[in-house]
């Protein structure tokens, strides 16, 4: 796939710095820092905003967003506390602000927590008509779920109308890291959409720089604060996956 003449493709895996300010004029800043760097993908973390439930602030901030990242692939994204994130919305809430986040038609990519709705696919499809690329995502901070249940959350989500599977999880051993790669780089290999792969915290710490082993197409580096358990630096990971 090649958005905004940048190629993402699996096992070439490009470093993501996700933005987790808490007002849209730090995020808008950032943005701007990281852009200036190099950066060829943000996530900008919407749930961590102050001004989310601000949509007349939203949408300004989203278009202010979009055009700080012309040239720079940009996912939106609003994670549940469930799944590591800040937000309390309810189900109906969350699909609301992901249309509107499609509608505004700012995002190249929206990330949709797969396991969170009663009908994922119904709200992709409902997405994706509005002309939006879907990042189907599971984050599991409890545990690494068996080889072939890990398979099979992969697989459901691969069989929706999404462009990207995302998953990650939490290891408690070093066997789970490495059986979770295998797994990963099992799907890879046979899929024909991007995927997105790690495991978390210290032990996972080195499935975020082998995506030219396990075939994920995005790394996630942190910018002075951490999205999730076991980021480093962006700067430090891309000299490690260079």
């Amino acid at each position: 796939m090649r958005i905004k003449n940048i190629n993402i493709e699996n096992f070439n895996p490009l470093v993501c710095v996700p933005i987790v300010d808490t007002t849209i004029e730090e995020s808008l800043s950032t943005a701007k820092t990281l852009v200036e760097d190099g950066v060829e993908v943000i996530e900008w973390r919407l749930d961590y905003l102050k001004e989310l439930s601000d949509i007349r602030a939203l949408d300004n901030g989203l278009k202010d967003m979009a055009d700080i990242c012309n040239y720079t692939i940009l996912i939106g994204t609003i994670r549940t506390i469930e799944e590591g994130g800040n937000c309390t919305f309810k189900e109906d809430e969350m699909k609301q602000y992901l249309i509107h986040i499609a509608k505004s038609k700012t995002c190249d990519f929206i990330d949709m927590e797969y396991y969170t709705y009663d009908e994922p696919r119904n709200l992709i499809a409902t997405l994706k008509k509005l002309g939006a690329r879907v990042i189907c995502s599971h984050h599991d901070f409890d545990e690494t779920p068996e080889d072939d249940i890990a398979l099979t959350l992969l697989e459901e989500m691969e069989c929706s109308e999404c462009d990207v599977v995302k998953m990650a999880v939490m290891p408690v051993t070093t066997t789970d890291v490495t059986r979770f790669m295998d797994v990963c780089n099992a799907f890879a290999m046979e899929t024909s959409k991007l995927t997105i792969t790690m495991s978390m915290g210290e032990l996972g710490r080195v499935s975020r720089f082998a995506g030219n082993v396990t075939g994920s197409a995005v790394t996630f580096g942190s910018f002075n604060t951490k999205s999730a358990p076991g980021q480093i630096d962006y700067k430090r990971l891309k000299e490690i996956i260079s």
